[in-house]
């Protein structure tokens, strides 16, 4: 029997996206993502519960969240949990995490006139897609977790971000 590890969400991004570029030339972006869930309690009454989520983006993938992505953004992703585990400045263990996109499709309507447009997503059929033309970790690098499972990959630091 084989083994899955894949993840889709419909979310809102939680903060401007930064491209950063690694040591090795790599370019990568980590945002925050919003899923929320409504529903009504024992009471009836209408609650709703929003999870956060940790996102990587590589290269090209990173080059696109970060030239057309806002704070806001609405986003469909695919990728895979991957959990690091790393010690913060007071030598405790600390353990994250995160999901390393594979596909993205912006949900956003294209932007008019060069200004960026969050209020309404896109019919499915229009939205661009872009999605990694490599195999999925290759020519990537990879923080430790994964580079354990992909002994080929580069390994950018074991900073968190």
């Amino acid at each position: 029997m084989g083994f899955l590890n894949k993840v889709l969400l419909i979310g809102r991004i939680g903060q401007d996206p930064e491209l950063r570029t690694t040591p090795s030339g790599h370019r990568v972006v980590n945002i925050s993502l919003a899923t929320t869930e409504y529903f009504k309690d024992q009471a009836g009454q209408k609650q709703e519960r929003t999870e956060w989520h940790r996102l990587q983006f590589w290269n090209r993938q990173a080059e696109v969240v970060a030239q057309y992505c806002r704070k806001g953004s609405q986003i469909y992703v695919e990728g895979a949990l991957q959990t690091r585990e790393w010690q913060d400045k007071d030598g405790n263990r600390r353990f994250s995490t995160d999901i390393v996109v594979r596909n993205l499709q912006l949900l956003d309507p294209k932007p008019q006139n060069g200004q960026q447009q969050h209020s309404q997503p896109q019919q499915a059929g229009n939205a661009p897609q872009y999605q990694q033309n490599q195999p999925y970790y290759g020519n990537h690098e990879v923080p430790p977790g994964v580079a354990q499972a992909f002994p080929d990959a580069t390994v950018e630091d074991d900073i968190p971000y």
